[in-house]
């Protein structure tokens, strides 16, 4: 990530053509990949001995004779993955281009509980970060969903493929990890009556999870939001990268860093009725 600084002029432009077919053919083969990585780093991040129960997770032993197994934050993926990512039928997906290229709104998942065992909030924490890890080498396109990859015929060359934008990965991430969902539109995100948690204080430290939210080059508004991982990295999706990476906080993601938002704390927060619509601007 050397070149991000001399890159920072271009932050706001679409992925190039030429990245576009490497980073969806290199994303089940990152994800396998990622998917090593993130168990092996969240074991940093789970508490040892805190009290929580669901009865969706393996049984556990009183927990201060117990630990938090990492593995238990990816066991229900499979259950998950066969539920519906949308309201509109996959069968009726692409009979049209939904929401002007957007394609289907999601639907809301059910929320998660932290395994017994576990500390709740460091659990949560370290799902969203899998959860994040699991989509890297995703394309970018102005997407509502992972999983929608229509063909240029039905949106145009743009739109046409599997990927997503930035605030719609923040969102997607949250609904799907831990049932969260929250508006999918970057300024709305932000800042304003649907804009998910609380808005950090200036010096209060960062946590695994929280949203950071970036200025456009021109400092008029938010345009950009990315998923803290710690001090020095951060994921997020965004075209100048081809989609979705883990890379270096640095350069434009300092220089032009307006504010964060925190959505897991001492209890996760309600989910946000999401009116799901694009900002003035694209997001990301």
């Amino acid at each position: 990530m050397s070149g991000l600084r001399s890159r920072s002029d271009r932050l706001e432009e679409p992925c190039p053509r030429g990245v576009r077919g490497r980073c969806q053919e290199g994303f089940w083969h990152r994800f396998r990949g990622a998917l090593g990585v993130a168990l092996a780093a969240v074991v940093l991040l789970l508490g040892i001995g805190a009290e929580g129960s669901t009865a969706r997770w393996p049984s556990a032993a009183p927990a201060q004779e117990t630990s938090c197994d990492p593995s238990w934050l990816v066991a229900d993926w499979p259950a998950r993955d066969l539920l519906p990512q949308s309201e509109t039928p996959a069968s009726a997906w692409y009979e049209r281009n939904w929401n002007g290229g957007w394609g289907p709104r999601p639907v809301s998942y059910p929320a998660v509980a932290a395994p017994a065992g576990c500390d709740p909030v460091q659990w949560q924490r370290a799902r969203v970060l899998a959860v994040a890890r699991r989509y890297l080498g995703l394309s970018y396109r102005h997407h509502h969903l992972p999983g929608w990859d229509p063909p240029a015929v039905l949106t145009g060359p743009t739109n046409a493929g599997a990927g997503i934008d930035c605030s719609n990965f923040s969102a997607w991430v949250y609904n799907y990890g831990l049932g969260i969902r929250f508006t999918s539109n970057v300024q709305q995100q932000a800042d304003g009556p649907l804009a998910p948690g609380r808005v950090l204080a200036p010096n209060e430290p960062f946590a695994p999870g929280d949203l950071l939210y970036i200025l456009r080059q021109n400092r008029a508004d938010v345009s950009h939001v990315v998923i803290y991982v710690d001090d020095d990295v951060v994921i997020d999706s965004h075209g100048a990268f081809g989609g979705i990476t883990e890379h270096p906080r640095e350069g434009w993601y300092l220089t032009h860093y307006s504010h964060a938002r925190r959505i897991i704390e001492g209890r996760v927060a309600a989910p946000v009725d999401d009116l799901d619509q694009p900002g003035k601007d694209p997001a990301g």
